[in-house]
């Protein structure tokens, strides 16, 4: 399942794009998976709020041929991590360079070649957006 979502512009946007990080000119477009979709829909939101174009998967191989037309991947570890493991492994061998996010539960012991930043999903949105920002930056 794919959704995409645009970059907003309005008063919507901006108020919420004060809270997290603002409209940008030229929005980066995000890979986001998860398998559960109510969290596809409020995070695809939240990172459209902040700016970016999403592109929403939960199924791992479109996740992975859609990981060749985007400028960052977030990777939603749930329950399923060895998929996740296999997803970020096959998006870092296709594109070693991809900014690749993975949002966790708790701890968690993951090479640091699979992922670019590991996100505990207790922090919130906030942190995800700056983590973005700044690999994005880079």
């Amino acid at each position: 399942m794919i959704r995409c979502y645009r970059a907003r512009r309005g008063r919507l946007a901006r108020e919420k794009g004060a809270i997290l990080s603002g409209l940008q000119r030229n929005p980066h477009t995000i890979l986001h998976f998860s398998r559960d979709r109510s969290v596809l829909i409020f995070r695809g939101w939240v990172l459209n709020i902040a700016g970016y174009r999403v592109l929403n998967s939960n199924i791992a191989p479109e996740a992975i041929e859609l990981s060749k037309r985007v400028d960052a991947a977030v990777l939603d570890m749930d329950n399923n991590r060895n998929e996740v493991t296999v997803i970020a492994k096959e998006i870092k061998r296709l594109r070693p360079k991809l900014p690749t996010i993975v949002l966790t539960e708790g701890p968690v012991a993951m090479d640091g070649q699979l992922a670019d930043a590991l996100v505990p999903k207790e922090s919130g949105p906030e942190t995800l957006v700056k983590s973005l920002e700044k690999l994005l930056a880079t």
